[in-house]
């Protein structure tokens, strides 16, 4: 009986005591981006000026071929809330879109059938309505806007499959806009 209680009490203590944290010094990568600066963020990732506005640089790129293009490519990119939007683009391939950190970014798609332009806000507030990731079909539309506020940048990721090829991408002039925008 004494060895129950013994054991119940170490138990106890045990389940009372704070875990020890790894790494106190070093925050989270959420924690953190609400400290980093855009230029931070760029220099740290290596990105490099877009052509769409933005910044961004290919991050995976498989080796795996499907036809003659690789299997998935995946990308990071990221706007800052200085840059408006992005030119009005389009790629070939189905592309998903990953929040990863700073304020949530708007993305503005369009078929460029008529129809009205659809807004889908990536960001972690999913209770609000934002998601952490958007699916873009084929040849839809799209543009991105930072929303700015309390960060001045959002850093997003890429992925298009099979992979991203230049010839599969087309970039509208800085005025076009889609109809029904």
């Amino acid at each position: 009986m004494l060895l129950q209680h013994t054991l119940l009490a170490v138990a106890t203590l045990l389940a009372s005591a704070p875990l020890p944290i790894l790494a106190q010094d070093k925050p989270s990568t959420l924690s953190a981006s609400r400290k980093l600066t855009a230029q931070q963020v760029i220099d740290e990732l290596g990105l490099e000026p877009n052509i769409e506005k933005g910044w961004w640089t290919e991050t995976f790129r498989d080796a795996e071929l499907y036809g003659n293009r690789s299997v998935s490519t995946a990308i990071y990119y990221l706007l800052e809330a200085k840059d408006a939007r992005s030119y009005w683009h389009r790629v070939d391939k189905t592309e998903v879109w990953h929040y990863y950190a700073g304020t949530p970014m708007s993305l503005y798609l369009s078929s460029d059938d008529g129809q009205p332009v659809r807004e889908h806000v990536l960001g972690p507030d999913v209770l609000r309505g934002q998601r952490p990731q958007v699916v873009i079909a084929p040849w839809e539309w799209q543009q991105a806007r930072s929303h700015g506020g309390k960060h001045d940048w959002t850093l997003v990721g890429t992925t298009v499959a099979p992979g991203f090829v230049p010839e599969g991408f087309e970039l509208a002039p800085p005025d076009w806009k889609p109809d029904g925008a």
